[in-house]
Order: C-alpha cells, then sequence, then structure tokens
C-alpha cells in the first residue's frame, strides 16, 4: 500500500501533540498528549492492516522521506518500505509504552458555547500571540483574545464575533493549538474541554484551563 501526502501531513501535524502513535487496523488515526490533555482524530484514505507502534513519529517520517513514492508492508513486527531497487526496514516500538487515547474516544458532554474561525484568524491570532508573547486563548462573551491572563495589564490582540454571545471567559493554552491550518468548527464544554472541527476532517479536543467561569 501506499501512504498519501495527506496522511502523511497529518501523521507529521499528530507528532506535534505526541512523539509516538499505535495506529490500529482500519482507517483512522488517533493520538492524546502524554498529559492527556490534547486528543486528536481523522479518518483516512488508507486502511491499516495490523496495529502499528512507533516510538519516534519523527524519525519514522525521516525515513520515509528518503523515498519519492514508496511502498509500504505492513508486518507484524515491522514496515518494509520499498521503491524500486531500495528497501527500508522499520520495527515497531512496543505498543505498551505508549500514551494511547480512551477505547470509547473523547466526546463532549455537553456544549455552552459555539464559535468558528478561519483558517487565517486562527493563523493571525497564533501569530499575534507570538509577538505579543501571549501565552493563553481566551473565548469571552462572543470574541475570542489572545492574552496573559495572569498578567491584567498584558498586550492582547482580539477578534470579535466569532463566538455565541453570553456571559463567559473560557481559556485555552496558545500552545495547544497544534493543529492542521484549516477553518474550524469550535463547541466548547464550560466544564473543562473544547472540540475544533475542521473542514479536512481532522479534529481536536483540548482541555480548557482552570478558573473559566460561564453563565446562561
Amino acid at each position: 500500500m501506499k501512504l498519501s501526502t495527506r496522511s502523511l501531513a497529518i501523521l507529521k501535524n499528530f507528532s506535534l501533540i505526541n512523539q509516538s502513535i499505535v495506529i490500529k487496523p482500519g482507517n483512522k488515526l488517533e493520538t492524546i498528549s502524554n498529559v492527556k490533555d490534547s486528543f486528536a482524530k481523522a479518518e483516512i484514505e488508507e486502511s491499516f492492516p495490523t496495529t502499528v507502534a512507533i516510538y519516534d513519529l519523527n524519525e519514522f517520517l525521516g525515513v520515509v522521506g528518503l523515498f519519492e513514492s514508496p511502498d509500504f508492508e505492513f508486518g507484524d513486527r515491522s514496515v518494509t518500505i520499498t521503491e524500486g531497487k531500495t528497501k527500508q526496514s522499520y520495527y515497531y516500538a512496543d505498543a505498551s509504552v505508549i500514551t494511547t487515547p480512551p477505547e470509547k474516544g473523547v466526546n463532549l458532554p455537553s456544549v455552552e458555547v459555539n464559535a468558528t474561525l478561519s483558517k487565517e484568524q486562527l493563523g493571525k491570532l497564533i501569530r499575534s500571540a507570538s509577538v505579543n508573547k501571549a501565552s493563553d486563548l481566551t473565548f469571552t462573551n462572543g470574541n475570542v483574545q489572545v492574552h496573559d491572563k495572569t498578567v491584567p495589564t498584558s498586550n492582547r490582540f482580539e477578534i470579535t464575533e466569532v463566538a455565541t454571545t453570553g456571559n463567559y471567559e473560557l481559556s485555552l493554552k496558545v500552545d495547544k493549538l497544534k493543529m492542521v491550518a484549516d477553518d474550524y468548527e469550535i463547541a466548547i464544554c464550560a466544564k473543562g474541554l473544547a472540540h475544533f472541527k475542521g473542514t479536512q476532517g481532522v479534529e481536536y479536543f483540548i482541555a480548557l484551563q482552570p478558573n473559566g467561569h460561564y453563565s446562561s
């Protein structure tokens, strides 16, 4: 089988969340951070025939990068990558040492706030956070801003009218926004979790910071 450019790009993105991954048989990729505050999933066009545990995704992708358009044969203990007269064997890791998502996945228990961010808006928020040395992204009363929650007078960058209005202030860490560049529909559970669903079929669940508030 071959792995599409999209599938390899998703694996590269998921390596930002966790350097390791366990791919189960089928056409779904899932990962979760070691501290279990970020979860991502995507469906791909390929279907893996067996469980594949990779300890260092960047190393694996570097090996794949040695080839132009290779074929992959996923065996019980290793994958064989071939192209023409060249061949690479890459052995799997022990899946038990890798942090994996829960069997039932991750879901929001409820949704209190809905929002939308275009690819351009999300990119601008991330860039402005870097420029302003802002650590937090906060949805508040219909708007979204990046700032430092611990400093009341910190510089802040804001985009207005991107979320449902109300009385709330719900934040997540900017460094958790390790996402594929895309337009996102966002659903936020005030109990502590945000769901980002992109148009390219990649979804992310990110834990909110404590001490947020919401009232209907």
